[in-house]
């Protein structure tokens, strides 16, 4: 199994998903996934980045609205198990090895 890996919120992409969790221990109920769209930068040294989402699902299926996140609270991890799964689909018909993973 590939490990999850963590994304800046400098480095997240418009359009792709992203699962997103609490790094306080307390708010691990919490963790969701989204659509990011955009980030709001600080315009003064004592704000943070606020990072927007829509299309969010969090645990037991339930949507939210779009949430308006601090980064300073969350951490985010690429979302890309689909993709992984059909391309491990499409390698192990390439390779005619049923037990391959990438």
């Amino acid at each position: 199994m590939r490990p999850l890996q963590l994304v800046s919120p400098a480095h997240l992409q418009t359009g792709k998903p992203y699962l997103i969790e609490s790094n306080r221990p307390e708010y691990n109920h919490l963790n969701c996934k989204g659509t990011f769209v955009k980030n709001q930068y600080p315009e003064h040294a004592h704000q943070c980045t606020m990072t927007h989402f829509k299309n969010v699902v969090a645990a037991g299926n339930k949507p939210h609205p779009d949430l308006c996140l601090q980064d300073t609270y969350w951490n985010y991890y690429e979302a890309d198990a689909v993709q992984r799964a059909y391309t491990d689909h499409v390698l192990r018909e390439i390779t005619g090895d049923p037990s391959f993973m990438m």
